[in-house]
């Protein structure tokens, strides 16, 4: 197994005690494309994600939306400037109808004060949010256009033995590159049979052949 696939196959999951606690409390119905909290709020909660998916982005001074990442049912999110105390560096919106708990500094204090293992199983998972964050700001920094959206889809497929869901101008704003630019490596991955597109689709034809794309 290389780098990549190490990487790639690494997942960031919570500990089973605090997904069982989290489960038990009373939960908010959000429809697709509602906005959870934006960037530059006090953050004064933070969520656990029961069913659904939320987006997380970031918006520049000039208007450009960058997709950070896509949470999934059973994650947690928000919770960084919850405890860091300083403002939200991100807003997140659902991307499809969702069930959401929100979790108070009330609540995270008497999860500790019962178990204060806990705490540390929150700093293990925060650490490992930090080490991915950073990798993600390495691959932006560095990689190629070719290699930013080899990987993205290879994440991508981490979650579906299906086809992926997105278009060009999400894949764009996830990876940092113009829908154009996408359009061309993605005709250019088809050409090679890496991949197979159709509308809002895409299935990975050939694994190994992107992985070698990113170690070359």
């Amino acid at each position: 197994m290389n780098k990549w696939e190490l990487f790639l196959g690494h997942k960031i999951g919570m500990p089973a005690e605090l997904f069982e606690i989290f489960n038990t409390k009373p939960s908010q119905m959000f429809k697709n494309n509602q906005i959870i909290y934006r960037q530059g709020e006090i953050a004064e909660n933070f969520y656990y994600l029961k069913e659904g998916k939320v987006q997380a982005f970031v918006n520049s001074l000039d208007g450009l939306e960058k997709i950070l990442t896509i949470y999934k049912k059973g994650e947690i999110f928000g919770e960084a400037s919850f405890f860091d105390g300083f403002p939200r560096m991100s807003s997140a919106r659902t991307f499809s109808d969702s069930e959401i708990i929100t979790i108070t500094k009330a609540d995270i204090i008497i999860y500790f004060q019962k178990e204060p293992l806990f705490a540390l199983n929150f700093i293990e998972l925060l650490s490992q949010k930090v080490r991915m964050l950073s990798n993600e700001i390495d691959n932006i920094s560095f990689l190629s256009a070719e290699k930013r959206i080899a990987q993205y889809l290879l994440n991508k497929n981490l979650y579906t033995n299906f086809s992926i869901d997105c278009t060009h101008e999400d894949i764009g704003k996830a990876v940092g590159v113009s829908r154009i630019t996408v359009s061309r490596i993605l005709n250019k991955f088809s050409k090679h049979q890496w991949i197979y597109t159709k509308y809002r689709k895409i299935l990975i034809l050939n694994q190994n052949a992107l992985l070698k794309l990113l170690e070359s």
